[in-house]
């Protein structure tokens, strides 16, 4: 009984703990990827010095941007807006859309998707013969800008 029981805390578990239904986990709410027309979302991975964000954008103009910490919602030009929103219908199924592979720095490295319609986006920052996603990946620079998304490092941890 003693064996058992040291047996049991000493084997490591790693991870979720599964579901016994066997169904995945739906992700959480502010990973969702749009399904509807009217929003899409941005997400930046960040990298050991910079943080990542999302970005969430709305055809009526407005945005919610979720960086860190710190939340800003705010209204971006509209002929922004307009041109990411048509560049996203012309671009067809985001899953489809093809990049290459690219290396990353382990410490600047990060990546860049965007979720539309239920569907996400290869990394947009890797280079692409696809002018969809070179047009998308110009558009969600400019988005992240406006919207308010910080360059400076990480803040160092006391």
């Amino acid at each position: 009984m003693l064996l058992a029981l040291v047996l049991a805390f000493a084997i490591p578990t790693y991870g979720p703990i599964p579901d016994p239904s066997g169904s995945p986990a739906p992700p959480p709410a502010y990973l969702r990827v749009p399904a509807t027309a009217g929003e899409a979302l941005i997400l930046d991975s960040g990298s050991t010095n910079r943080a990542g964000y999302r970005l969430r954008v709305y055809a009526d103009g407005w945005t919610a941007l979720q960086q860190g910490d710190v939340s800003i919602r705010k209204r971006v030009p509209a002929s922004l807006v307009k041109r990411f929103f048509a560049d996203l219908r012309a671009a067809g199924p985001l899953d489809r859309i093809t990049v290459m592979r690219c290396m990353k720095s382990v410490s600047f490295g990060s990546s860049m998707q965007i979720g539309y319609r239920g569907k996400l986006s290869p990394d947009l920052s890797c280079p692409s013969s696809s002018s969809a996603a070179r047009a998308l990946a110009v558009d969600a620079g400019a988005l992240a800008d406006a919207a308010g998304v910080s360059i400076l490092p990480r803040p160092l941890k006391m």
